[in-house]
């Protein structure tokens, strides 16, 4: 039995070749996709930091004397940030998740066959030993921290004294649904990171029944 195994896994050099070239082009899409993700990070952050500073040099300003208006002017600006924060963040999840499709793929059906590829697997093999997130940790981290600026400066000139304070709950969707989609970056728990391979493995090696 175990030497009729081993001849199910002898490929020949035809099919060899084509896994290569089909691991060479799967691989090029990680490196591509991974570009497309720091591009995505870089560009949020970029984003939210010079708007946020058009908003604080407005709203700090002589310009307007109001507390009320200065209250509503960061408000409305903390919801355009939110309005280029979580697509960025939903941006950077769909990449990553791409990313991890890619390399289940590889390691499932492409390495075993092929003599010397070993990355995915050994890489899989030390994040299951040291219990690692599937999720992006660091990048989590920023996104959680890009997620509370947006509230600085409203909280700020409700400090200063403000009868109209309650127009912060409109706030409340945008910040929960920005720290909640830092969280799934950085631990991967939402169903959308739940994607397996295994099961049409098992239904390739999976003997058909006669009829």
């Amino acid at each position: 039995m175990p030497n009729m195994e081993k001849t199910s896994n002898i490929i020949d050099s035809d099919e060899r070749d084509g896994l290569l070239t089909e691991y060479k082009t799967l691989r090029d899409e990680i490196i591509s996709a991974k570009g497309r993700r720091l591009q995505t990070v870089s560009l949020t952050v970029g984003a939210v930091g010079v708007i946020l500073s058009i908003i604080a040099g407005a709203v700090l300003g002589s310009n307007i004397p109001s507390t009320e208006a200065r209250l509503a002017v960061s408000v409305g600006g903390g919801i355009a940030l939110y309005g280029i924060l979580i697509p960025g963040q939903i941006m950077t999840m769909h990449l990553q998740r791409t990313i991890q499709r890619i390399g289940g793929y590889i390691r499932i059906f492409i390495e075993p066959k092929v003599p010397g590829l070993n990355w995915e697997n050994r890489w899989n093999i030390h994040k299951s030993q040291h219990q690692l997130s599937k999720g992006l940790g660091g990048i989590g981290g920023i996104y959680y921290f890009l997620s509370l600026l947006p509230l600085l400066l409203p909280f700020y000139i409700i400090s200063q004294g403000t009868q109209n304070w309650f127009l912060i709950f409109a706030f409340a969707p945008f910040t929960f649904w920005s720290i909640y989609l830092s969280y799934d970056t950085q631990a991967a728990i939402s169903k959308g990171w739940k994607w397996q391979w295994e099961p049409d493995t098992k239904k390739l090696s999976s003997p058909k029944k006669a009829g």
